[in-house]
């Protein structure tokens, strides 16, 4: 009987297991579209077309049909190159963009529904405005710079485009040695590591669309630029110099030394109980008529610290061929150029990186030296930090420039 009884049991069970299968798989077959028709909406009417930078915007009437889910724009942004924008049903208007030149072109708009369905087209031609690759390329400019030529340029429209750099290789042939991906209202960039020898240094303008502008040459005789002389500072031969002033940088597993050990996982750490500004004072073992140096952020290895936490944001940088005095009285320290600010290229609020910020970040701050006086020691003094922070956290201090005399060996 107990067993009968088991063998009951299970029966049940496993009955019930099976009309719970047969159930799941039953409420699956129901899964599907709710809407399924075979009945195209109507055509949308275009109320108004008006050119912009590469494209058009338009505004629309949508069709009345009441399982409208978009409208689509299908258009060839140059001969056998098809592109489409797409709009919610929530809207009445879109940005048709990706032609790369004035010509006359034509778009077509059509409305589809919940069930796929595609009205009749309406057509629509017109001649876009200038696109943003061509009056990019106008603003550019290419001068000589300290070790190679120095790109700048204008993008009133924002608009997101590629700017390749065009260099010799070691064989002379001109190749893409660089390429700056932007999307902010202007921008500069040098090519560094160049021979003091003219030197063709062009640019060209891609966009998302592979538009491109026409090769940008710099306007002098030959198309030529020549790149000013300077070298990298050999950092063996930094010393740290401790004046009454300067702040100590050994705080938080922080060392002085380690702002110029070519390491980007360490990193110079004030306690934060020194005011601003915080000074460190370093001996460069050379007579340097400095050209630039560059200030990295903390830290290559925690790129969450990107533009905050004790990142070093506006700071003032000294000068002298002789220690003026003890007490480091900043006064009468030459200033080697105007206050620094680093620099965030999106301009959004701390947390907030983008992908060109987050470039910028990797490369580092760098800042032209326009006192160019013979120096030995060099003072960085920071006034404020990308958070606030009572302490100051770089990653690396790096310099260039034109060495007239070594000290340390």
């Amino acid at each position: 009987m107990k067993n009968n009884y088991i063998m009951k049991k299970i029966f049940i069970v496993f009955s019930v297991l099976i009309l719970i299968v047969f159930s799941g798989c039953k409420e699956e077959s129901l899964i599907g579209p709710i809407d399924h028709d075979t009945q195209p909406p109507g055509p949308v009417v275009v109320k108004k077309v008006t050119p912009v930078p590469g494209g058009f915007d338009v505004v629309y009437d949508l069709p009345g049909d009441k399982d409208l889910l978009m409208v689509k724009a299908v258009y060839e942004i140059r001969e056998g190159v098809q592109s489409d924008v797409r709009a919610s049903y929530f809207t009445n208007e879109m940005q048709v963009l990706g032609f790369g030149d004035t010509l006359e072109h034509q778009v077509s708009l059509y409305a589809v529904d919940r069930s796929n369905n595609v009205s009749e087209p309406v057509t629509f031609s017109g001649h876009p405005l200038t696109p943003p690759v061509h009056m990019i390329a106008k603003t550019i400019k290419i001068v000589p710079d300290w070790g190679g030529a120095k790109y700048t340029w204008i993008n009133t429209t924002k608009s997101p485009v590629a700017i390749m750099l065009v260099a010799p290789d070691t064989l002379g042939r001109m190749q893409v040695v660089h390429t700056v991906y932007t999307s902010v209202d202007s921008g500069a960039y040098s090519l560094r590591g160049y021979d003091t020898i003219p030197t063709h240094f062009y640019a060209i303008v891609r966009d998302h669309w592979d538009n491109l502008s026409d090769t940008v040459k710099p306007d002098t005789p030959g198309y030529t630029v020549v790149p000013w002389y300077e070298v990298r500072l050999d950092k063996t031969k930094f010393r740290l110099v401790s004046l009454d002033n300067d702040t100590k940088w050994d705080a938080w597993e922080g060392k002085p030394e380690f702002l110029w050990d070519d390491d980007f996982t360490t990193f110079g750490h004030t306690q934060g109980d020194h005011p601003n500004p915080q000074i460190i004072t370093i001996d460069l073992g050379v007579k340097v008529i400095l050209s630039r140096f560059k200030v990295y952020q903390r830290s290559h290895s925690q790129t969450f610290w990107a533009y905050t936490h004790g990142n070093p944001k506006k700071y003032d940088v000294y000068g002298s061929l002789t220690v003026p005095d003890q007490s480091g009285d900043l006064s009468q320290w030459p200033k080697l150029r105007e206050t620094c600010v680093s620099w965030k290229p999106s301009g959004l609020p701390n947390g907030q990186n983008t992908d060109e910020d987050m470039q910028h970040f990797l490369e580092g701050d760098e800042y032209p030296i326009t006192n160019l006086i013979p120096i030995r020691y060099f003072r960085f003094a920071v006034l404020e930090t990308w958070d606030g922070a009572g302490f100051v956290d770089p990653c690396e201090l790096t310099f260039w420039g034109n060495v007239l005399e070594e000290y340390n060996k």
